[in-house]
C-alpha cells in the first residue's frame, strides 16, 4: 500500500495530510484557486515530505472548492469526498464511540461522528473569518496568528463584561469569571492587545457555546476541536475553562488544524467521486 494524500481546500488555507504505511505528514499552504495551483501545492508538499510521486496511490480532495475541480491532479488517481464526512472522520477519537466535531475554520461547522457515520448538525458564521475581518477593522491586523500573539498581552476586564461585574456570587452554571457580554465593558484606556484578546475570546467562546447548545439533551459529552483556530495560543486555556462550565470533554490534538485533510485520507472508498481525465 502506498500513500494516500488528503487535501483540504479551505477558504483561508490549504491543508495536506499524507497517510502512508510508516508515517503521517502534515502541512499547511496558502489558499489555492483552480486545478493548476492545487496541483502545484500537492507537488510541493510531496517534495517537502520526501514522498516520491510513484509511491502515491491516490489524492483525495475535500472542501467546497472541489466543486470547481473536474480533472485529476499530477496524473494521479484523484477523488473528492463530502466535506462533512471528512470533518467527522478527521475528528474521531480512539476509544470514543460518538463525538461532536467542531471545525473552526473560516466559519464553524458542527458534525456528529459515530458508528452510523457522520451527520452535519449545523454551524455558525463566526470563525476565523470573523477574527481576521474584525482584526483588520479594529487593529489593522488580519492574520489570526498575529492577533493571537497580541492577545497574550491583553486583559479581559478591559473589554468584556464579566459575571463578576454584575454579581457578587457564583450562580448555578454561571461562574463569576464567565463572560456576560463580549465587548460589553470597553474601558477608555483599552489597548490594542485588550481588543485582540476580546476578539479571540468572542470567536472561541462562540464555538464552545455552539457545542454546548448542540449537545443539550444528548448523551454525548465528547467534543473534538479541529481547524486552524485550534492553533491560537489561547485555545487550550479557553476550552479548559469551558469544559468546567459546560460539563463537556473538549479534545484538542497537536494536529487538529489538519484534521479535515486527514479525514479525507481515511474516508472509505464508497464515498469517493472520481475526477476523470476526460472531465
Amino acid at each position: 500500500m502506498g500513500y494516500i494524500i488528503g487535501v483540504d481546500l479551505g477558504t483561508s488555507g490549504t491543508k495536506l495530510a499524507a497517510r502512508g504505511p510508516q508515517r503521517l505528514s502534515f502541512q499547511r499552504r496558502p489558499t489555492v484557486r483552480g486545478e493548476t495551483l492545487a496541483a502545484r501545492a500537492v507537488e510541493q508538499f510531496l517534495d517537502w515530505a520526501e514522498i516520491p510521486r510513484n509511491e502515491v496511490d491516490r489524492l483525495v480532495l475535500t472542501g467546497v472548492r472541489t466543486s470547481f475541480f473536474t480533472r485529476p491532479l499530477l496524473g494521479l488517481p484523484t477523488f473528492t469526498v463530502p466535506e462533512f464526512e471528512a470533518i467527522g472522520r478527521g475528528g474521531m477519537i480512539a476509544g470514543v464511540e460518538r463525538v461532536l466535531v467542531v471545525s473552526m475554520g473560516t466559519g464553524t461547522a458542527l458534525v456528529m461522528a459515530g458508528p452510523e457515520g457522520c451527520a452535519h448538525l449545523g454551524g455558525s458564521g463566526i470563525g476565523g473569518g470573523t477574527l481576521s475581518g474584525l482584526g483588520l477593522l479594529l487593529l489593522g491586523e488580519g492574520r489570526p496568528d498575529r492577533i493571537g500573539q497580541m492577545a497574550l498581552r491583553g486583559r479581559p476586564e478591559k473589554v468584556d463584561l464579566l459575571m463578576g461585574d454584575i454579581c457578587k456570587v457564583d450562580l448555578p452554571n454561571l461562574q463569576r469569571d464567565m463572560t456576560a457580554a463580549n465587548f460589553g465593558h470597553v474601558a477608555p484606556d483599552a489597548a490594542p492587545e485588550d481588543i485582540a484578546l476580546g476578539l479571540v475570546t468572542l470567536v472561541l467562546q462562540s464555538a464552545g457555546l455552539a457545542a454546548s447548545f448542540t449537545l443539550r439533551g444528548k448523551d454525548v459529552r465528547d467534543v473534538a476541536l479541529t481547524g486552524a483556530l485550534t492553533q491560537l495560543p489561547q485555545a487550550r486555556e479557553q476550552f479548559d475553562f469551558m469544559e468546567e462550565c459546560f460539563h463537556l470533554r473538549f479534545h484538542l490534538s497537536d494536529t487538529a488544524a489538519y484534521a479535515t485533510a486527514y479525514g479525507a485520507a481515511v474516508c472509505p472508498e464508497e464515498l469517493y467521486t472520481e475526477l476523470k481525465a476526460d472531465g
